[in-house]
């Protein structure tokens, strides 16, 4: 995509940018040139990091905002773990080639993947060719103890977009492609944030999964027509309008009345998972509950939103001063201040 950058709404507040391939390609070898050679491991994962941040900090302003609640460490981990799941997304929705050029880079990905296993170290990793966005997240994988069954998941989810399928029901949905997508990356986050003294991890795995869910239905709302150029809609066939007639056949075919339709039901359907979450918020460990329930806020508030949009291809969004005003009063200064001086 070796165009003009444009900016776009991630959430509410300006992302920085989105990057073409090359810009991709063109950072992944500045950052891996900032590695290559380096012996202090430490060094190498703070470097890391800041690449991980880079790249939360342009896609993601309202996940970016509520990791900046967490501790400094946790904090890191959570940067690495977003660039691994941003770069194989963008590789499906943003790279103009082929289909069978993104198979095969996803292929080639996992491969990388896979072979990071063989490396001791975020430094080693890159000198053996695997991409910083993979050492990284194999360092965090490691000290984490991240299975690496749960990104396998994620690649297989990525690759089922390049010929987009369609779901029979809410459970098909979730359980087909949400959970590739969305869950195993709430486990990441889960492995890194740990449990609260007298919980358990399972405890900890089962609210991630049910927020996890609901962030993804509600980016599936906010993007339907952006998705249906795409040839894709995440509505279950078996929902129907007012017509009575299945939904998702009507939004492929463009039909403005029936995105506005799927928007409304998969936003309905996040509200029953964000409220099945909330409870279970508890079982985190206090250090990390802050920015959970930041998070677990801020996009309850985009989702009902969305639920009030009476537009099928507005891109519902939150102001800097909706997004304070969700955000804990004595917590909320972070944003302002790491938006000019964390770079």
């Amino acid at each position: 995509m070796d165009r003009v950058r444009y900016r776009r709404e991630v959430g509410d507040v300006h992302a920085d940018e989105v990057w073409s391939q090359l810009e991709w390609k063109s950072r992944h070898i500045l950052f891996d040139e900032k590695i290559a050679g380096q012996t202090n491991e430490a060094i190498a994962r703070s470097v890391a990091s800041r690449w991980g941040r880079k790249v939360l900090r342009s896609y993601s302003s309202s996940f970016y905002a509520v990791t900046r609640f967490l501790p400094p460490a946790k904090r890191a981990d959570v940067e690495m773990i977003y660039a691994a799941v941003r770069y194989p997304d963008e590789v499906v929705d943003s790279f103009p080639i082929s289909a069978t050029n993104k198979v095969e880079m996803l292929d080639d990905w996992e491969h990388h993947f896979e072979n990071s296993n063989y490396f001791s170290g975020i430094a080693n990793a890159v000198e053996n060719g695997i991409p910083v966005t993979l050492a990284g997240f194999r360092d965090v994988a490691r000290r984490n103890g991240i299975p690496d069954e749960y990104y396998i998941a994620f690649l297989d989810a990525m690759r089922s977009d390049i010929d987009p399928q369609q779901f029979a029901d809410w459970p098909d949905l979730i359980d087909r492609y949400i959970y590739g997508s969305a869950s195993v990356v709430g486990y990441f986050l889960a492995h890194v944030y740990g449990p609260a003294k007298g919980a358990s991890a399972a405890q900890c795995m089962q609210s991630a999964r049910a927020l996890a869910i609901a962030l993804q239905l509600t980016n599936f709302a906010r993007d339907v027509s952006d998705d249906a150029a795409r040839g894709r809609c995440y509505l279950p066939v078996d929902r129907s309008g007012s017509s009575g007639r299945s939904i998702s056949g009507r939004v492929l075919n463009g039909d403005f009345s029936s995105m506005l339709e799927a928007k409304l039901l998969l936003a309905e359907e996040a509200e029953i998972w964000y409220d099945r979450s909330a409870p279970l918020i508890k079982a985190f460990n206090p250090d990390s509950r802050i920015a959970i329930e930041s998070c677990h806020r801020l996009y309850s508030v985009l989702n009902r939103k969305i639920l009030n949009s009476a537009s099928a291809s507005e891109r519902s969004s939150l102001s800097l001063f909706e997004k304070l005003s969700v955000l804990p009063v004595n917590k909320s200064w972070r944003l302002p201040v790491s938006l000019i001086f964390d770079r």
